[in-house]
């Protein structure tokens, strides 16, 4: 199938390693799953201690195990980042045990039910708006202190394509993402100062399980497979999956990034390149 032609796998720690994470302290939010896991992989992989930051503890505690099977460090914390008590108390940990925090990875959000504004509610969009922009908000709050103290320092949102192109009926996941683009160009303003550098990445489709809708991957489905690939709307002509985004955001988190801050990074296969 022409969509599944290329897909790298995750490296093992000393398979293609460059050290370009060594000793750093990374915190993951949203890392049990999807892109969240293959960031905090590649992290440990790259030499980072990494934090790993989920609500799911099955698939929490399957991620740290992958890291350490691998040779990493990591911790692992049960959080709702929306418990911004709990989430302090979890930074405050990270920072007595490691003395510093290099990087924060602001992954973790939802997929709201598909509805359009006639039809979503008012607690929908509350919910989506605090796990998928406020809690970015808050995470920044808590870590960026510990960054200031030091002089130096790596913010990442992860942001979307439907941050500024709609598919529909997903307005508040759309506002979010719009919001973390925004609040990206912003926190890069005032962090500056510091040395702090913030950043954000765009995905495209990706093949997680935030792409299961009603049992289904939207990725795979015929429609999808027909527009988005065979015809090309998709340049790569295949989905993207998270492998094919978290090198992005190791580049932001390493020493290779130096001289830019504010920026959104789209990898999109191209989508947003064509008509």
């Amino acid at each position: 199938m022409l969509e599944m032609f290329y897909r790298m796998p995750l490296p093992r720690r000393g398979d293609v390693s460059m050290g370009l994470l060594a000793g750093q302290v990374c915190i993951v939010t949203g890392a049990g799953q999807g892109l969240g896991r293959s960031v905090s992989l590649e992290m440990a992989a790259e030499g980072a201690k990494v934090m790993l930051l989920e609500r799911n503890p099955a698939t929490l505690h399957t991620v740290e195990a992958e890291v350490s099977a691998a040779g990493g460090i990591s911790r692992s914390f049960d959080l709702d980042v929306t418990d911004y008590g709990a989430y302090g108390s979890v930074v405050d940990s990270i920072v007595r045990e490691f003395g510093r925090i290099d990087v924060l990875v602001n992954n973790a959000a939802i997929n709201p039910p598909a509805r359009t504004i006639l039809q979503d509610t008012l607690e929908d969009w509350r919910r989506t708006i605090a796990i998928n922009l406020e809690s970015v908000y808050m995470g920044s709050k808590l870590v960026a202190p510990h960054m200031v103290e030091r002089k130096s320092g790596r913010i990442i949102h992860i942001a979307s394509i439907q941050g500024f192109a709609s598919s529909g009926e997903v307005g508040a996941y759309n506002a979010a993402k719009g919001g973390i683009i925004t609040l990206t160009k912003s926190m890069a303003v005032e962090l500056g100062p510091y040395n702090i550098l913030v950043n954000a990445v765009a995905p495209g489709f990706m093949s997680t399980p935030m792409s299961i809708i009603n049992g289904v991957n939207e990725t795979e489905t015929p429609e999808f497979l027909e527009w988005y690939v065979k015809k090309g709307k998709i340049p790569l002509r295949r989905t993207g999956y998270p492998e094919d985004v978290s090198g992005t955001v190791i580049f932001l988190a390493s020493n290779y990034c130096r001289y830019m801050t504010g920026q959104l990074l789209v990898v999109d296969g191209g989508l947003m390149s064509t008509f």
